[in-house]
């Protein structure tokens, strides 16, 4: 499934599983303590239809997690599962909280309940939300460092995006593919006997094209499948150009 798919998906669960949570919470926190059947007396009854609106939340939080695990990135990254994470906890308890101060007349287990579910769920949703913001800054920061733009919108540096100037530095950005795994041997072998016979600076840069496409799987732009699909596509195209000239 695309990524995109994916989040969109994960948004659209996890939104609904947090509207039937809250309200269900809602109504539950206006019914507060109650009890029903059984064979002893009952101080409080609970009202009539009131099993539905406690099984509402159960159903609620379930597709609120299917949610956030449907996210590729889960929480741990932005995207939409860090979205639900903060909508969920800190929506929720900012939510429950506002009840309490504004509605004198819920059951005063109602309001300690609450009280006790915003104090823990708030931080807990404003965490991954801050996180999330300084993961986002961070990289757009690195996406967009040292660039420039045109009136135009088109970015502008001193070559093209990626380029890696000069023999000894395609050299030592080769070196590092190697070591992190991105090339094989074999890529490896042939990119360093392109560099011994290429211009100071050549017409295409693969070494920056293929560099690109690591630092992508790396951020999780990229699948590795993605990734080897796109660096095959790279070396293949490469190798066929000496031919047709």
């Amino acid at each position: 499934m695309k990524t995109v798919v994916r989040e969109l998906a994960s948004l659209v669960i996890g939104l609904t599983g947090i509207m039937l949570l809250g309200l269900g919470l809602n109504h539950v926190l206006d019914i507060g303590s109650c009890a029903s059947g059984g064979p002893y007396a009952i101080a409080r009854p609970c009202p009539e239809g009131s099993a539905a609106w406690f099984w509402l939340p159960v159903a609620g939080a379930i597709l609120w997690v299917a949610g956030m695990l449907v996210s590729r990135r889960v929480f741990v990254e932005p995207g939409a599962g860090q979205v639900l994470w903060t909508a969920g906890f800190a929506g929720g308890g900012a939510a429950m909280l506002v009840k309490v101060l504004t509605q004198p007349s819920m059951p005063p287990d109602s309001k300690l309940g609450a009280s006790i579910t915003a104090a823990v769920f708030i931080p807990m949703g404003l965490a991954v939300g801050i996180v999330g913001i300084v993961q986002l800054f961070r990289q757009r920061g690195r996406d967009g460092s040292g660039s420039r733009r045109t009136k135009n919108g088109a970015r502008r540096r001193g070559g093209p995006v990626g380029a890696v100037r000069g023999p000894g530095s395609r050299l030592k950005a080769l070196n590092d593919l190697r070591s992190t795994g991105a090339l094989t041997r074999e890529e490896f072998d042939v990119l360093k006997a392109d560099l011994a016979g290429s211009e100071p600076e050549p017409a295409v840069d693969r070494v920056a094209l293929i560099r690109q496409l690591a630092e992508q799987q790396a951020s999780g732009a990229l699948s590795p499948a993605e990734f080897e699909a796109r660096k095959r596509s790279v070396m293949l195209v490469e190798r066929a150009a000496p031919s047709g000239q």
